[in-house]
């Protein structure tokens, strides 16, 4: 549901649609060679964490269009619905529009959607392979765990850049319910205006707050506690300033004076943090695919052009 009003507010935005182009006003990834984007924001990849019941069908999968007459409440792979709308979605965009979109990668990542730690690895090594990519997390869309997990791991990270949920009733639908088709341009305005008006964002700062527990673990390496000065020429080094030591006060760090020791939660943060940081990302992933626990899904019937 949220990438079809994506895809919306993107046809919108190649009408002209003025609140639509300044939705997608800072998209775009890094500078870098071949990163020139034609069109701002427009979707490369769909990457789902879910379970292993989820992604092998052992579970009902309930869904239903009402834009393309679908259905499901039946086992399935979670893909192949998907799949089907997104092929039906973009042919329609194409034929009605004359615009032509596709999604160039999707990928089903397995966690326990019970364990925060499993989803905090399994996201945070994944976003750190994301680093030159622009990245949008939906908040809504997992278990308590998961969005946790990727709140968190996006802190340490900074690799999102949005935080976005859209709510709805009927969360069996795959499109937005409170807008109709748009099949010509007035349509396609007053949908832009609708997805606008039910688009939220989390305004979290990206503070690589991994980085900064790791420096400051390592000021402890021999030592039970360190000058309040040490803590602030790190944050300084991030360019954050010495309020920001309130934030860390408590099961972080206990401040005595000038004197700063650990409290009790620093190294089991700092502890999770090293599981993604000091890993090689390229051959944990590798590692994942071939145990199936991330498995790329076959996306040629939604042909790029």
């Amino acid at each position: 549901m949220p990438l079809t009003a994506v895809y919306i507010l993107q046809v919108a935005q190649l009408y002209g649609n003025e609140k639509a182009e300044a939705f997608f006003k800072y998209s775009g990834e890094a500078i870098g060679k071949g990163s020139y984007e034609k069109i701002r924001g427009k979707p490369e990849a769909l990457i789902i964490f879910t379970s292993r019941e989820v992604i092998e069908g052992r579970k009902n999968v309930i869904y239903r269009s009402n834009w393309f007459k679908l259905s499901g409440n039946k086992s399935e792979n979670i893909e192949k619905p998907i799949i089907q709308y997104l092929k039906m979605l973009v042919n329609y965009i194409n034929n009605i529009f004359n615009i032509k979109f596709c999604i160039k990668y999707f990928y089903l990542v397995e966690v326990n959607h019970q364990d925060f730690e499993d989803c905090f690895e399994k996201i945070g090594v994944i976003l750190r392979a994301l680093e030159r990519k622009e990245v949008w997390a939906n908040m809504i869309g997992g278990t308590n765990q998961i969005n946790t997990a990727m709140l968190t791991a996006g802190a340490y990270t900074a690799v999102v850049s949005r935080y976005y949920y859209l709510f709805q009733s009927d969360v069996d639908l795959m499109e937005p319910e409170w807008i109709s088709k748009p099949t010509n341009e007035n349509d396609l305005n007053l949908a832009t205006n609708e997805i606008l008006k039910r688009w939220h964002e989390l305004p979290i700062f990206n503070l690589e707050l991994g980085n900064i527990l790791r420096d400051i673990s390592n000021l402890f390496v021999g030592r039970n506690s360190i000058h309040i000065k040490e803590v602030e020429n790190i944050l300084e080094k991030y360019g954050i300033k010495r309020q920001f030591l309130a934030k860390l006060r408590g099961r972080l760090l206990e401040f005595k004076g000038d004197k700063v020791s650990k409290g009790q939660m620093f190294d089991k943060i700092v502890g999770i943090w090293n599981k993604i940081s000091e890993v090689d990302v390229k051959d944990k992933i590798n590692e994942w695919k071939e145990n199936k626990i991330i498995r790329e899904v076959d996306v040629s019937e939604i042909r790029c052009s």
